[in-house]
């Protein structure tokens, strides 16, 4: 409640079992499922001063969250091309998260030390939006299903979004030949 988390690797164990919730700001976006995340302590709240966007080092004073349950197309990286709707993904993600108050509530550490979070902010002042939801309305993310999947939850109600968004041919459910995310790095890790 007053201390700030300046990284992932400050953010305890305890905060993370009891899934309590960090209030903060979106520094960066580093894929449609991925970004940086600077903690405001809610006793420093009303006098916090936003971050700026995208300055070097950011890594040293932001921790970074992979959104639960969501699975967006990937960026090019190790060699790797991007996949189709990669970059609206991301571009789409930043638009949400932009200047806007952000709620992480902590569910898990995934493989990498990323702290894995249900997402929420605010639109229109009173109107609270989960990430995940918004993401898979849009079609530009998948259920994400692989290990130490983490849904809050909310399976069941994902599961109805991802489908009205394929039902509607939204994003990704509107290309041909299209691959999940989880295949395409199953594809690639193959090589």
């Amino acid at each position: 409640m007053f201390r700030r988390y300046s990284t992932e690797t400050d953010v305890p164990e305890r905060v993370i079992k009891s899934h309590k919730k960090l209030h903060g700001y979106m520094v960066n976006v580093t894929d449609g499922d991925t970004f940086r995340f600077y903690h405001v302590p809610l006793s420093r709240w009303l006098f916090a001063k936003r971050p700026e966007e995208k300055v070097r080092g950011v890594s040293k004073y932001t921790i970074c969250v992979r959104i639960s349950a969501v699975d967006a197309p990937e960026m090019a990286h190790f060699g790797n091309p991007e996949q189709p709707l990669a970059r609206e993904a991301k571009e789409y993600l930043h638009s949400q998260l932009t200047g806007r108050p952000v709620t992480i509530k902590p569910l898990a550490k995934d493989q990498y030390g990323r702290i894995v979070a249900t997402v929420t902010y605010r639109s229109w002042w009173m109107f609270k939006k989960n990430a995940a939801h918004e993401m898979l309305r849009a079609g530009l993310a998948t259920m994400y299903t692989g290990g130490n999947a983490q849904y809050d939850g909310e399976k069941e109600l994902l599961i109805r979004v991802q489908d009205d968004a394929k039902r509607a041919k939204l994003g990704v459910w509107k290309l041909k030949n299209f691959k999940s995310p989880a295949e395409y790095k199953r594809e690639h890790k193959a090589r």
